[in-house]
């Protein structure tokens, strides 16, 4: 089994980088895969493989991120629809919509990259911080699966992106933007239970159980997420 060091010396970052920056809409990850390690058989392989390849894509990808971030360019990662874009010019908040695949780009104030809605409910920091990003930065994960383990996680993992929209619309029930950070999805259900007790009336006990049944649902994904393997 190749080391993470081994399988990352494999990848073509340069040809990687050529087709993001020529390509003009997303991609799946099975095209940036292949691209990536210029194998024909890379989907081939077995499940651990299949893990490890996407882990050091991935890893990949965020490193690129922060390279193309100082040209002021934005490479949205995604497992679907990965692409290079343009920052909006100074001035525009740079907040993407990853529904829409469009970036805010509403004035900003001062010398801030977001406008004041965006900037008062995420913060600049914690816009980054939550990113998915520091799972593949942390190669430990790269680790975390064995022969045993990989099937389930695979199985796992599909069954996982098959909610996806699931996923997207329990994060938009608990007022969040995507993120695996189990704590603040527990500090938003106090907030928002606090908001929408059900003892405040019919409308207020509705809304607690549709909060109640998204909270349950990413405790159940994100717990999957960060326990795999052990």
């Amino acid at each position: 089994m190749k080391s993470f060091e081994e399988r990352l010396k494999t990848i073509s970052i340069e040809k990687l980088k050529e087709f993001l920056e020529k390509n003009k809409s997303p991609c799946y990850e099975s095209e940036l895969l292949k691209i990536a390690f210029q194998d024909n058989d890379i989907l081939r392989g077995d499940n651990l493989s299949l893990y490890q390849n996407h882990f050091v894509l991935f890893y990949t990808l965020y490193k690129l991120q922060d390279e193309y971030y100082k040209q002021n360019k934005y490479l949205y990662v995604h497992f679907m629809r990965t692409c290079l874009l343009d920052y909006p010019e100074k001035g525009l908040c740079r907040y993407y919509n990853e529904d829409s695949g469009r970036f805010c780009c509403e004035k900003t104030s001062f010398d801030s990259l977001y406008c004041d809605f965006h900037l008062e409910k995420f913060g600049d920091k914690e816009i980054d911080t939550l990113s998915i990003k520091y799972f593949y930065y942390d190669i430990q994960n790269y680790n975390r699966l064995d022969k045993d383990t990989v099937e389930l996680f695979i199985n796992g993992t599909w069954e996982i992106l098959s909610k996806y929209n699931d996923i997207k619309e329990s994060f938009k029930i608990m007022e969040l933007p995507e993120c695996y950070d189990i704590e603040l999805i527990k500090k938003q259900f106090k907030i928002l239970a606090k908001k929408y007790h059900p003892d405040m009336g019919e409308q207020s006990h509705k809304k607690f159980n549709e909060i109640n049944r998204s909270y349950r649902f990413l405790l159940k994904v994100i717990s999957f997420m960060n326990n795999k393997g052990s």
